[in-house]
Parts: structure tokens; C-alpha cells; sequence
């Protein structure tokens, strides 16, 4: 793989994580009185796609999010990052949309011709 797409697939890591923790961080409506309502847990289709992507499902707070360990750029430290269903259906398309541009490319990076 070449520099450029490895850079742009980690950098596409970190602005879904970096996502996940702005969401994380907004306060939740103090006027509801109902219990709230458990959120459906992920279609196997879902934890299938998730597997074969390396990430894992755990469960925090009553919600389902999908957490993979790897080092951010310049460092050597893993960091576990986490995402939620939307998020990682996201980063899926995504994915799919470098791979389908790489091979509309005809693989010829870094080619000088």
C-alpha cells in the first residue's frame, strides 16, 4: 500500500474517532421523566462486517460500539478507539469507497509514467 492511502485510511480513523468523542461530550436532555428505551442491538450483519474488519462489539452505558486498538501516527502507544453502529457503517463506506477508487485507478500509484 502506498504512504498516501495508508495516511488517508488512518486519518479517516481518527476523524470517526475524534467523532465519537464530540458526540460523547453533548448533554443529554434533563426533561425526560421516561426510562429510556433500550437501543436494538446491531444486526448480525453488521457484527459479521464488524469482525472482518478486526473490530469488536462491547457494550457501554446500555449501547453497543465497536472498538479496534492501533497507534496514531508518530507514535508507538496503541490507543483503543470506538464507534457506534452509524459510525462504523461510515467508515465501511468509506473503506469501500478508497478500494473502489484504487482499482478504478488502475493501481498505477506511485508510478512515474
Amino acid at each position: 500500500m502506498s504512504t498516501a492511502i495508508l495516511r488517508s485510511i488512518v486519518l479517516i480513523g481518527a476523524l470517526v474517532a475524534g467523532t465519537g468523542l464530540a458526540q460523547a461530550d453533548q448533554p443529554t436532555d434533563a426533561k425526560s421523566d421516561a426510562t429510556p428505551a433500550t437501543p436494538p442491538a446491531p444486526s448480525p450483519e453488521m457484527l459479521k462486517k464488524a469482525r472482518d474488519l478486526g473490530v469488536k462489539p462491547e457494550v457501554r452505558k446500555g449501547v453497543t460500539v465497536f472498538c479496534w486498538e492501533d497507534a496514531d501516527i508518530g507514535s508507538r502507544f496503541k490507543t483503543k478507539k470506538c464507534v457506534d453502529e452509524n459510525q462504523l457503517q461510515a467508515l465501511l463506506e468509506q473503506r469501500q469507497a478508497q478500494r473502489d477508487a484504487i482499482t478504478r485507478g488502475g493501481g498505477n500509484y506511485g508510478s512515474t509514467k
